[in-house]
């Protein structure tokens, strides 16, 4: 390969990579658009749902914010009865996150928005993706 071939392969790589990003946040608006709740308190709902639980170190670790943001994250969404503290039963030192039956239903909300068919191509979508970043990772 020679060096312009690169040059021009590493400027379509940044180019791509950059509108997947602009792309990405442009979806997580139209979930959070209308709606009280902040971008990462809708994205930690879905996480939840997907994950279960959570402890706060792990929250804290995914978002990339102290221990204290993840507290007054979680104090809200508790408050508004979307999720709850549940301790360890092995350890109760540990407490994690989860769901409550109003946090299900809203995250089910969130994507209400979509159409069952808009849903079923965003969904191919974003597997298809998902299977190519898989090739690259």
């Amino acid at each position: 390969m020679t060096e312009s071939n690169q040059l021009n392969n590493i400027e379509v790589v940044m180019r791509e990579m950059l509108e997947i990003q602009q792309k990405s946040k442009m979806f997580v608006n139209l979930l959070s658009e209308g709606d009280s709740l902040s971008q990462n308190q809708l994205i930690l709902l879905i996480q939840l749902k997907i994950m279960g639980e959570m402890k706060a170190t792990e929250i804290a670790d995914t978002f990339s914010v102290t221990p204290g943001a993840v507290t007054s994250m979680c104090d809200k969404l508790e408050k508004l009865n979307l999720i709850q503290r549940v301790r360890d039963n092995e350890d109760r030192r540990v407490v994690k996150m989860t769901l409550t039956n109003s946090g299900e239903l809203k995250v089910q909300e969130i994507f209400l928005k979509f159409s069952p068919d808009k849903l079923t191509d965003i969904a191919k979508t974003l597997m298809n993706v998902n299977q190519l970043m898989n090739k690259i990772f």
